[in-house]
Formats: C-alpha cells, sequence, structure tokens
C-alpha cells in the first residue's frame, strides 16, 4: 500500500465530515476512500439480520462500472456467507478493520466470489462494522484489485486512522436512517420493506408510496387513494388529519399508532411518523407504516391524550364526553363543580381545533378501532 500524503489525508477527513451535512455526497466520498487507500470498490451498507437483505447501501468506486455497483446490491445474503456466515459475522468485534481472508480463509469459494468480485478482478476486501443489533448489522467494506496488491497490516493501520471520522459522521448526517439518504437509495429501502409506507403532507395529499404501499391503496381499505389525497372509511381519515396536523414534536420520535382495518377484518396499525425537515421527498411531512397489529395498542384515550398533550384532568373529561356524558354528569363523576368542567372543556377545544362536545366525542371515536 502506497503512503497517504498528509493533503490526502485532510481531504479525506474533509469529505467525509462533508457527507455529514449533505449525505448525497457519501458516494464522492467513498470513491475519494477508494483513491487514497487503493481499493476497486468500497461500500456504507444497512442489512436486515432476518434474511440478510441490503436494505440500504451507498457505493463507490470510481473504476468500476456504476451497472457493476447497482448489480452487486443483489448479494446480500451472498455477502454474508463469503465473511463465513450469519453466526460468525454477528460475533465479529466492532470499529476495528477485520481482513476477508482471516475472518473466513474459505472466501474465494463463495458464491459472491465467483459470480461478482473474482469477474471484476477483485481478490480481497476489508471491513469494519459500526452497529449491530437483533435487527440489522451496519458496515463500510472495501474490496482490493489484484492489480493493485493483496491486504496486509499496513491496510489495516490506514484504516483505523478514518474509523472516528466515518463513525462521527455517519452519527452526525443519521446516514443509516432511511431518511437522509438520496431519493433514488430512499425509494429503494422502502420498496423493500413488507409494509405499506405512505409519504404525505399534513393535508394527506400523498407524496409518495412503496410497492406494498400502492397495492393497499388499490384495495381502498383501510385507505385508497383519490384525486392524490388519501380516503378512508369508518372516521379513520379524521384520527389521520387530526394526527397530521398537529407539530411534529408533539407526536415524538416514537411516532403515534392508529387502529384501523382491512376488508377482510384484520386489524392494522397505521403508525405516523414525523419526518421533519431531513426527508429526501420534498414536501413529505410524515411517515404512514400500516402493519399487522402484533403487539398490544394503547387505548383511543390514552393516543388522543398524548397526540393533543392533554393533562390527566382533561383527558378524564373526554373520557365521559366520549361515553355521552352531559356537564352535570361529568362534574359528579369527577367530584368537580359544572364549572371546573366547562375550563376544562375550553381547553380541549382549543387543543384539539374542535368546537361542540359532538366533536370532541367524534374525535375520540375516529381513534377506535373500527367496528368490522
Amino acid at each position: 500500500m502506497r503512503p497517504i500524503h498528509p493533503d490526502d489525508l485532510s481531504q479525506m477527513i474533509g469529505a467525509i465530515y462533508d457527507c455529514a451535512l449533505d449525505p448525497a455526497l457519501w458516494p464522492d466520498a467513498l470513491d475519494m476512500l477508494c483513491d487514497v487507500l487503493a481499493y476497486r470498490v468500497a461500500g456504507l451498507a444497512l442489512q436486515e439480520t432476518r434474511t440478510w437483505r441490503i436494505l440500504l447501501d451507498v457505493s463507490g468506486g470510481p473504476k468500476l462500472e456504476r451497472a457493476d455497483l447497482e448489480r452487486m446490491r443483489a448479494y446480500g445474503p451472498d455477502v454474508i456467507d463469503h465473511w463465513g456466515g450469519a453466526e460468525r459475522v454477528m460475533s465479529l468485534p466492532l470499529e476495528t478493520p477485520l481482513l476477508l481472508f482471516s475472518a473466513n480463509p474459505r472466501a474465494a469459494e463463495s458464491r459472491y466470489s465467483r459470480e461478482w468480485a473474482h469477474p471484476l478482478g477483485i481478490v480481497d476486501a476489508m471491513a469494519v462494522g459500526f452497529s449491530r443489533d437483533s435487527d440489522s448489522v451496519s458496515s463500510l467494506g472495501l474490496a482490493r484489485h489484484a492489480d493493485d496488491g493483496p491486504l496486509g497490516a499496513d491496510d489495516v493501520e490506514a484504516l483505523r486512522l478514518f474509523i472516528p471520522h466515518l463513525k462521527r459522521s455517519l452519527a452526525i448526517s443519521r446516514l443509516l436512517d432511511a431518511r437522509a439518504v438520496r431519493t433514488s437509495e430512499f425509494a429503494a429501502v422502502l420498496d423493500a420493506l413488507s409494509v405499506a409506507v405512505l409519504l404525505v403532507r399534513a393535508d394527506l395529499r400523498l407524496i409518495h408510496s412503496n410497492r406494498a404501499g400502492e397495492a393497499l391503496l388499490r384495495t381502498g381499505a383501510p385507505l385508497g387513494l383519490r384525486h392524490g389525497r388519501l380516503t378512508s372509511q369508518d372516521g379513520l381519515g379524521a384520527a389521520l388529519a387530526a394526527a397530521l396536523a398537529v407539530p411534529a414534536d408533539r407526536i415524538g420520535r416514537r411516532g403515534l399508532g392508529i387502529p384501523a382495518r382491512r376488508a377482510d377484518g384484520e386489524e392494522l396499525v397505521l403508525h405516523i411518523l414525523p419526518l421533519g425537515g431531513t426527508n429526501p421527498l420534498a414536501g413529505a411531512t410524515a411517515a404512514i407504516f400500516v402493519a399487522p397489529a402484533v403487539t398490544p395498542r394503547p387505548p383511543p384515550l390514552a393516543a388522543v391524550a398524548a397526540l393533543f398533550d392533554l393533562t390527566p384532568a382533561e383527558t378524564g373529561v373526554l373520557d365521559l364526553v366520549g361515553a355521552g356524558r352531559t356537564n352535570a354528569e361529568i362534574a359528579a363523576s369527577l367530584g368537580v363543580a359544572v364549572s371546573t368542567v366547562r375550563t376544562h372543556l375550553l381547553r380541549l377545544f382549543e387543543k384539539t381545533g374542535t368546537h361542540r362536545q359532538a366533536d370532541l366525542a367524534a374525535l375520540l371515536a375516529s381513534f377506535s378501532l373500527p367496528i368490522g
């Protein structure tokens, strides 16, 4: 490996941190990394651990055809075999440069080697893992061409120079959060998901849907599409509209779940996640993930209380309004004066944007699972 010139080192580190501000620059930074460290291809990847599909991949390699880079993405599970299999990959240390043939002496026999790497003259590789949990693994992989010689201890030490900067930049830019990558890669990640994902504006106008989302919209249940906006039945639209009208910081990073039902009766949850200002598809303010209801859901009252930042007293009043109680009955049930109930109602109207108790009851009902 040729020595790294101080100017190249400085420019490389600067390029890495530029990506923290603009994740679209990662392919250019990876191109530079290949030039500086004498690799033919470099790739940042996020893979799910259940099937080892590549969920997110940003690749660079100035001497490699773009078509070859695109073709590489189809080898997600095979790359894991290339590195010794799932059990081996899950046991490798993080933030440590790892030589391919130390991790898996039989790497040259893998399908990935035979079909993709070797035909392109790629004979060796190095990788460093940045994160790993039960759901996914993120890593940087670098592949060496035969013309540039085998990898060794000097190459390991050279990569160590960049690992802290890569880790910090990835943390800042949230590269491995799919909302922060380029539009084309973002869409590809969404299409790989089995659940429906709909990106919308606050007025329910659809900005983008993945393949599963398109299939769901064609059924019209629980959501359909008309004149570019989401439509629904059973009051679900009111719940969605209410949720999307609330500032993102009110919903929080964990999002909000709204119960729904398919036409065949299957229970679903519409998970609404605010996108903030970093999503690559301009105009989308929230993502709606439509998933099977496989986990217990909070009751509608809790969802509405969290969404509109209600106090416990206001939540208690809303609960009784939803049950059809009069002001006098609410006061008696809560042990407060009727005037106190009216004060809570005024605050409820202000927070929820409603004007009558009937509107409050309808809002609460819209967050309930429709009866099939």
